[in-house]
């Protein structure tokens, strides 16, 4: 599955970032394919009303899905879809699952993503069973300044497809034995040639927020040793095809540079 985006602002960071989970393909809102197109909601405003048509023309067949992403402005939606109801994004200072969330959804919808203390992050909206998918998020799944949460943005972002993404589930099995997120930031880590000789655990924390004791960090390190993830010079070629697997090498990069930064290397 590939995902499209619109070629005019294929540099943005917010596309970046998703060239880094997803294939991506450039497209132009009059030559957009079958599919899934992400979109940045603040460029709502910025596209004229032909390319506005194009758009909701593209969104009558109903096997097509718009992902409306952050950067977000306050806006109704129904100012630019063909929506029966208001779709609200209104400015918030909230967080989702210690996320921070600057930007909430006000709309009468059933098909509620994701919500916490009674406020609304996400939602799919479809006008009937014959039009194509509008999903609406708040969280901010693209921010490369989150990168303790980015294992788990790319998860969640993930759960926001309408098709089946077999490539991109949140473990690898292998031989009853399975990956989780701390074998990935563990691989991550060594990707970036972060040295975990020592204080593995306070690495863990310090690049990815999660709290771990040694002992466990180390057993997780000893399993990627034992099914030959990793060995004494770093990842392996079968680490390295998780990498490539599960696109973690933004993940990697974005590590990478801070401890550049941090070391006074740049």
């Amino acid at each position: 599955m590939f995902v499209q985006i619109l070629d005019e602002y294929k540099n943005r960071t917010e596309y970046r970032m998703l060239k880094g989970f997803y294939n991506c393909q450039i497209a132009n809102l009059d030559a957009l394919q079958k599919g899934v197109l992400v979109l940045p909601g603040i460029l709502l405003n910025r596209i004229d009303k032909e390319q506005l048509n194009l758009l909701n023309i593209w969104l009558k067949d109903s096997s097509n899905q718009l992902i409306l992403i952050p950067t977000w402005i306050e806006m109704n939606l129904k100012n630019f879809f063909d929506s029966s109801i208001d779709i609200l994004i209104t400015k918030t200072d909230s967080s989702f699952d210690k996320i921070p969330v600057d930007y909430k959804i006000e709309a009468t919808v059933k098909d509620i993503i994701f919500q916490q203390d009674g406020k609304i992050f996400s939602v799919n909206y479809r006008r009937n069973t014959g039009t194509g998918l509008i999903t609406v998020v708040t969280l901010p799944l693209l921010d490369y300044r989150l990168i303790q949460f980015e294992y788990k943005l790319k998860n969640l972002f993930d759960s926001l497809f309408q098709v089946d993404v077999s490539a991109q589930e949140s473990t690898v099995e292998i031989k009853n034995f399975a990956l989780n997120d701390i074998h990935i930031y563990l691989i991550i880590l060594l990707g970036a040639q972060v040295d975990l000789v020592n204080q593995m655990s306070k690495k863990i924390k310090k690049y990815f927020g999660v709290t771990v004791d040694e002992e466990t960090a180390m057993g997780m390190y000893k399993d990627l040793v034992a099914h030959q993830y990793i060995n004494v010079d770093g990842l392996t070629n079968k680490g390295m095809d998780i990498v490539k697997e599960k696109k973690l090498k933004p993940f990697i990069q974005v590590v990478k540079k801070r401890g550049e930064k941090e070391d006074g290397w740049i």
